[in-house]
């Protein structure tokens, strides 16, 4: 039997796929209260890890201080240092800035997607997304897991006896960048559909083989709305110049 994957063979499998591409300068690096964007070949969101997990200080690096390469500061996302940091907020956002849109890759809502595929089915949901009232209304049982539970969430310290039990999962893509991907994928059935969602999510083929079936993650049509609206202190669901991306695994 095959070891589960730990999450540093997550992370440097998404680095590998950065290595693939062509390298391109930083033009910008944008923080706000809840993102993070730099600006290279194209715009790369991904949530602050700070806005995410109380305690943490936010980073405002100064414009000297980072790298002039969007690669060199993806790379850093394998870095251990970095990791539960906005420093791996900005190495992911540099890692979405970089990498291409697929040619399949389709505008779709992450809500319609869950409330599709959770419809009569079993779904954990990891993160207190904005559908999950919705979708508690269409699925045969629904589990909110959070670090910081709401009323009818599940405390994310139970995952291990939830998620073996789900049909549908739907993960944040900030378990990239605070620690928690491998251990919840390794609890996942092996039959388990499963879903990471949000602006952090990039679009890394890697992550199919890491047993993730869609990645929905985020366009940036119009970069110069997204950039003032994150100055602005906006979150991704008030943002404008951005569109809802999804990338299917194939076969899935």
């Amino acid at each position: 039997m095959s070891q589960p994957l730990s999450q540093q063979d997550i992370l440097r499998a998404i680095v590998d796929d950065i290595r693939s591409v062509a390298d391109a300068s930083i033009t910008d690096v944008t923080t706000g209260n809840c993102l993070a964007a730099v600006s290279a070949r194209h715009c790369g969101l991904a949530s602050l890890v700070s806005h995410i997990a109380a305690g943490l200080d936010p980073v405002s690096p100064a414009r000297e201080d980072l790298p002039q390469s969007a690669k060199e500061l993806a790379l850093t996302l394998a870095d251990p240092e970095v990791s539960n940091t906005d420093n791996a907020s900005l190495a992911m956002a540099a890692v979405n800035a970089l990498l291409p849109a697929p040619e399949n890759v389709t505008e779709h809502h992450g809500q319609e997607l869950m409330l599709a595929r959770g419809k009569g089915r079993k779904v954990a949901v990891v993160g207190h997304f904005p559908f999950v009232d919705a979708l508690r209304g269409v699925c045969q049982e629904l589990w909110v897991l959070e670090k910081r539970p709401r009323p009818g969430d599940v405390p994310a310290s139970k995952s291990g006896e939830v998620l073996p039990q789900a049909d549908v999962v739907a993960v944040t893509g900030t378990t990239l960048l605070n620690g928690t991907l491998a251990g919840l994928l390794a609890s996942c059935r092996k039959d388990a559909y499963v879903v990471m969602l949000g602006p952090t999510t990039p679009f890394a083929a890697s992550l199919f083989d890491c047993g993730i079936d869609v990645l929905a993650g985020c366009a940036v049509p119009d970069p110069q709305a997204a950039l003032a609206g994150i100055r602005a202190g906006k979150c991704f669901k008030g943002l404008s110049g951005v569109r809802q991306t999804a990338w299917t695994r194939a076969g899935a």
